[in-house]
C-alpha cells in the first residue's frame, strides 16, 4: 500500500513564525501508487496540544483514491489566536486500522508580553516646588522585542517619566525614573491610567501615581545683600543632603538680581556650602529692597527655602580719569558707555564743570546730548576739551537713562599746563627784503582783550599791542626783514591776561641779496676819482661797517651810518694801468649785514698837465706819483734845452716824487716866453711791458717878459 506526497520534498511543511492575527495556508498532493483502490481518513498527531482553530486541514472525513492514478489535494491552515511555542505535528492516514505517516508540519506563534513590576507608585508627602523620584521596571516575557512610548502628552505637568520611549528586547528589563514635582499644596494627589503604548501588544501598559504636596519649611535666617548698583555681593549658604543617596540638587532662585551655580552634587548626608551672588541692575530707593528666595529640593521630597533681601546703592564713578595736556590744545577723551540691559538704551548726557565754580568762557567742554547703546554692548562717547589758559578743570559726565532712572558717570580731570607751540611758520626772503605773515587769534570772551607781542629776533617786527573785539577773530601781522644771509629760528609770543600766551615757532631763511647797482669810474692814469657810494642802514642800531675793496685800484674808508637813514662811503679810483678795471666793494657789519657793490673803472691815457711857469734862473717842482704797484724807474726828458731836469729816477710804488725842472733863458735875442714839454716815461720791465708817458707843459720867462 503506497499513499505518498507528491513531490516528496513536501513531506516537511514549515508554517513559519506568525504573529497573532496572521494566517498561512499550505497545499500538498496525495497520490495512490498502489495497485488497489484505497479508502483512508486523515488525522493530526501533535507533540503539544493544539486548538483546531489554530491548526486545521481539509478535506476531513473518509477519502477514496483509485489504484495507481488516484490523487487529492490537502490544504493545511495555520491561524494562531494565542501564543504557541514552536511545535511539530504529523499528518497521518488511517487505512484499515493502520496509521500511515504522510508529512511533518512545523510552526509557532510569537507574541509580545510586556508588563510592569508594579502598577501603583506611592510618593507620599512631597514639599511644594520640590520633587521626588521613584523607579519602576518594564519586563518583556514574550518571544520578540518591541518599541514602546509613554503617552506623556496625557501626563499632568507635575509628573514626568524617563525614558519616554525606547525598545525592549525579549527577556529584558527597562528601568524608568518617575519624577513627582507638585506645585500646589494638596493632601491627596492621584493620577490613574498612565499609559504606555507597546508595539505588537493589543493592550497598553498602565500604572497609577499617588502622593501629596505640603508647604516647605522656611529658614528663619534672611540673607541680606548690600552693594553698589551693577556691583556684586556674594553670600555662602550651608546645604546638607538628608538622604542616603547621592543627589544632584538644582536650586530654584527667584529674583532676577541673584545668580548661582545651576547644580549642587551631594553625597549621602554630605554638607556643602553654596555661593549665591547679588548683582542688581537697578537701584533701590525710599527704603525698598529687592526680594528673592533660593529653594533646595532633595530626592526624598524635603526642601530648604532661604529668603533673600538686597539693597542696591547709587553707583560710584566708572573711572576717575586725569589727563594732562598743554593749554590751547584740542583733546578728545573717549568714555566707554556700557549697556547692562538686554535691550537698547538711550542715555541723556549731562556735562558738569565742578571746578572752577564759575563759568569760564575760555574753557570749552562739548559732547553729544544723547547716545544710544545696543543691548549688552559698549559704545564710545567722545568728549571734546579745550582751554586757553593753564589750570585744573574737574568735570563730571553723567549718562542717564530717563526711562529707568539708572545712570553711570565719569569723573574727568584736565590739567592744562603752559601752552606749547601752536604752529610753525616758515618765512623766506632775500636779505633786506621784507616777508610778511599773519596769525589769527580768536577771542571767545564778550569783552575786548589786548594782546602784547614779544619776539627776541631783531629781524622780526610786530606791533607792540593789538586788540581783539569780543567773540571775534583778530589778525596780527608781522614782518621779517633779515640783514644777514642764513637760516635761523625764532619764537613769536602773543600774550593776553585773559587768554594766556600764544606761541608760534618761526623758521627763518634769508637768501643772498642780488648785487647792488654797479658804481662806475672813469679817470686818467695817474689821476684818481672819488665817488660817494650810498646805501641804507636797516639795522636798529648804529653799527660800524668794515669796508673792503678786492682791487687795489679802489680804496675806501670805514663808515658809521645812521639808523634807518641813507648813508654814503667814498670810494677812490686810482688806476695803475690803462684799460678797464673791475672790482667789488664789500661793506660788512656783524649787526647790519653785508652790502656788495660791483665797481667798474675805466683808466684813460694820461692828459698833459700845465703849463708850469718857471722864471729864468730858477726852478719849479712838479709832483709826480708812481701809480704802479711796484717801484719803478722813470726817465725825464725835456724837448727845449732851456729847461733842464734829471735824466732818470726811481720812484717807490704809490709814492709821490718831486721833479725839479730848471730854466735858463738865452743870453740875448728873443724876449720870451719860451715853451717846452717835460716827458716822464716809465721804463719797460716785467710789470710794465708797455711803457707809459706823462707830459707836462713848461713855460719859461724873464721877469720883464712875463
Amino acid at each position: 500500500m503506497r499513499l505518498e506526497v507528491e513531490p516528496p520534498s513536501q513531506r516537511k511543511v514549515k508554517l513559519g513564525s506568525l504573529m497573532l492575527g496572521q494566517k498561512v495556508k499550505k497545499q500538498v498532493v496525495l497520490v495512490n501508487r498502489s495497485l488497489l483502490d484505497i479508502s483512508f481518513t486523515l488525522m493530526l498527531n501533535t507533540n503539544t496540544p493544539l486548538d483546531l482553530r489554530d491548526l486545521s486541514f481539509s478535506p476531513a472525513g473518509k477519502q477514496s483514491l483509485k489504484a495507481s492514478v488516484g490523487s487529492c489535494n490537502v490544504e493545511i491552515q495555520f491561524s494562531p489566536h494565542q501564543h504557541i511555542p514552536p511545535f511539530s505535528a504529523e499528518l497521518q492516514a488511517e487505512v484499515a486500522g493502520l496509521l500511515l505517516p504522510l508529512l511533518t508540519i512545523q510552526g509557532c506563534c510569537q507574541v509580545v508580553e510586556v508588563q510592569l513590576d508594579q502598577d501603583h507608585l506611592a510618593f507620599g508627602a512631597v514639599v511644594q516646588r520640590c520633587q521626588a523620584k521613584k523607579r519602576i521596571h518594564m519586563m518583556n516575557t514574550g518571544d520578540i522585542g518591541a518599541k514602546f512610548q509613554w503617552k506623556t502628552e496625557a501626563f499632568p505637568p507635575e509628573l514626568s517619566i524617563s525614558p519616554a520611549k525606547g525598545y525592549i528586547c525579549p527577556g529584558m528589563e527597562v528601568p524608568f525614573s518617575v519624577t513627582f514635582a507638585p506645585v500646589e499644596v494638596n493632601n491627596d494627589i492621584r493620577h490613574e491610567n498612565l499609559c504606555c503604548w507597546v508595539e505588537g501588544s493589543s493592550t497598553p501598559v498602565r500604572f497609577t501615581v499617588a502622593g501629596s504636596c505640603i508647604v516647605a519649611s522656611t529658614s528663619k535666617e534672611v540673607l541680606h545683600f548690600v552693594c553698589l548698583v551693577r556691583g556684586s555681593h556674594t553670600h555662602t549658604l550651608p546645604v546638607a543632603n538628608p538622604t542616603n543617596q547621592q543627589c544632584s540638587v538644582r536650586p530654584v532662585i527667584e529674583g532676577q538680581q541673584w545668580s548661582a551655580a545651576p547644580m549642587l552634587i551631594l553625597r549621602p548626608h554630605q554638607s556643602k556650602t553654596y555661593q549665591i551672588t547679588y548683582r542688581p541692575l537697578s537701584m533701590t530707593a525710599d527704603g525698598k529692597k529687592h526680594q528673592g528666595s533660593v529653594f533646595f529640593s532633595f530626592p526624598d521630597g524635603t526642601g530648604l527655602l532661604y529668603s533673600l533681601q538686597g539693597t542696591a546703592e547709587p553707583p560710584k564713578a566708572e573711572h576717575s580719569i586725569v589727563h594732562e595736556l598743554p593749554a590751547k590744545t584740542h583733546h578728545t577723551e573717549v568714555l566707554p558707555v556700557h549697556n547692562w540691559h538686554a535691550k537698547q538704551q538711550r542715555f541723556r548726557v549731562l556735562i558738569e564743570t565742578l571746578k572752577p565754580d564759575k563759568p569760564d568762557a575760555t574753557v570749552s567742554l562739548k559732547g553729544q546730548k544723547d547716545i544710544v547703546v545696543p543691548a549688552l554692548a559698549t559704545r564710545d562717547y567722545p568728549l571734546s576739551f579745550f582751554t586757553y589758559k593753564e589750570g585744573q578743570y574737574n568735570t563730571k559726565v553723567t549718562f542717564h537713562d530717563e526711562v529707568s532712572g539708572e545712570y553711570l558717570f565719569y569723573l574727568v580731570t584736565f590739567k592744562a599746563t603752559p601752552p606749547g607751540v601752536l604752529s610753525t611758520m616758515e618765512l623766506v626772503t632775500t636779505v633786506r627784503q621784507t616777508a610778511s605773515a599773519t596769525v589769527q587769534v580768536e577771542n571767545p570772551l564778550t569783552t575786548v582783550t589786548c594782546l602784547t607781542t614779544e619776539c627776541k629776533c631783531p629781524d622780526i617786527s610786530a606791533p607792540a599791542q593789538h586788540t581783539v573785539p569780543g567773540q571775534s577773530k583778530g589778525s596780527v601781522s608781522f614782518e621779517y626783514l633779515p640783514l644777514r644771509v642764513g637760516e635761523s629760528t625764532a619764537r613769536l609770543t602773543l600774550h593776553s591776561s585773559d587768554l594766556g600766551s600764544f606761541h608760534y615757532d618761526l623758521l627763518l631763511r634769508a637768501l643772498p641779496p642780488p648785487p647792488e647797482k654797479t658804481v662806475h669810474f672813469s679817470t686818467c692814469l695817474g689821476s684818481s676819482q672819488a665817488v660817494l657810494v650810498k646805501f641804507i642802514n636797516y639795522s636798529r642800531f648804529k653799527p660800524e661797517y668794515s669796508c673792503k675793496a678786492d682791487c687795489p685800484d679802489f680804496t675806501v674808508d670805514k663808515v658809521r651810518p645812521q639808523v634807518g637813514s641813507e648813508s654814503g662811503v667814498e670810494v677812490c679810483f686810482e688806476p695803475h694801468q690803462l684799460g678797464q678795471v673791475t672790482g667789488q666793494l664789500t661793506l660788512s657789519s656783524g649787526i647790519g649785514g653785508e652790502y656788495i657793490f660791483p665797481l667798474h673803472g675805466i683808466s684813460l691815457p694820461p692828459k698833459a698837465q700845465g703849463p708850469f711857469s718857471i722864471r729864468a734862473g730858477r726852478s719849479v717842482t712838479i709832483p709826480f706819483k708812481n701809480v704802479f704797484l711796484h717801484t719803478s724807474d722813470f726817465s725825464f726828458q725835456v724837448d727845449n734845452p732851456c729847461f733842464t731836469v734829471k735824466d732818470i729816477d726811481t720812484v717807490p710804488s704809490k709814492k709821490t716824487q718831486n721833479i725839479v725842472v730848471s730854466f735858463q733863458s738865452p743870453a740875448a735875442g728873443f724876449p720870451g716866453p719860451w715853451f717846452g714839454n717835460l716827458t716822464v716815461s716809465s721804463q719797460r720791465s716785467e710789470a710794465h711791458r708797455k711803457p707809459c708817458s706823462w707830459i707836462f707843459y713848461l713855460k719859461g720867462y724873464r721877469p720883464e717878459s712875463s
